[in-house]
């Protein structure tokens, strides 16, 4: 049984709407009795922020100088997964605050710098383990139909992994069509990623059509705009009703 690891970097947890989306592709990823997942909550998690001291890279030999919170867990459950799912809301074109601290931290997972040219393709640092049987993916999910919304996480990814060598499903338009609960239409938009995990499970990787077809938009823009501008209004009345009280 391979081990899937998510670390899911909501604050909302097991509320989040990206998490909706990587739920459904987990569906289908374990439907071949193969895949054995476990959700790994980060804004649960103590873990204290990174020094930026470097001592991992060299004095200490990969060990973290800052103990007594989870991110040795983190690093031993990452180590023994085969597949490791990134799923994360954009928070201001980026990863939300605990996903961050989280990340510097894991900087020993990375080879040190030591002044090699930038390469084309390829990652910036490397893994300081051999990462070549584990898959990588990241899921993270908005509220904008525009796909360029994704692009600044993308370019993190690939500084990381390496352009190319990770898998990414990007999930457009979800944070709104979460909060409007409209549920026939909202069920179907779900099984794409459904399909998406069933794929992945059977070849390793997703095609170039699956990979087109998980980040198009399900509502077109006149309908988005409908939407969002419902959503608002609600929110809207949210508000003045709480200034009455």
């Amino acid at each position: 049984m391979k081990k899937v690891l998510v670390l899911n970097g909501s604050p909302k947890k097991e509320n989040s709407t990206t998490m909706l989306v990587t739920n459904n592709f987990l569906k289908g990823l374990e439907s071949t009795g193969e895949y054995k997942s476990e959700i790994i909550n980060i804004s649960s998690l103590h873990v204290k922020p990174c020094k930026g001291c470097l001592s991992c890279w060299g004095r200490t030999n990969g060990k973290c100088v800052i103990q007594g919170d989870d991110v040795q867990m983190v690093k031993d459950k990452i180590l023994e997964s085969d597949i490791i799912i990134l799923s994360f809301p954009i928070f201001i074109f980026g990863l939300p605050g605990e996903m961050k601290v989280l990340f510097d931290r894991l900087l020993s997972l990375l080879h040190r710098y030591e002044g090699l040219p930038v390469p084309e393709s390829g990652p910036f640092h490397g893994f300081s383990f051999d990462a070549s049987k584990k898959s990588f993916i990241v899921i993270p999910g908005c509220a904008w139909s525009d796909w360029r919304v994704f692009a600044p996480i993308e370019a993190q990814f690939d500084c990381i992994f390496g352009k190319g060598e990770y898998t990414t499903i990007f999930a457009p338009q979800i944070r709104t069509a979460v909060a409007m609960k409209i549920r026939p239409r909202f069920v179907k938009f779900l099984t794409k990623y459904e399909a998406a995990g069933r794929e992945f499970a059977e070849n390793g990787f997703l095609s170039d059509e699956t990979k087109k077809e998980v980040i198009k938009p399900y509502y077109s823009d006149s309908v988005y705009k409908m939407l969002v501008d419902s959503f608002w209004e609600i929110e809207d009345g949210a508000y003045a009703e709480n200034q009455k009280k």
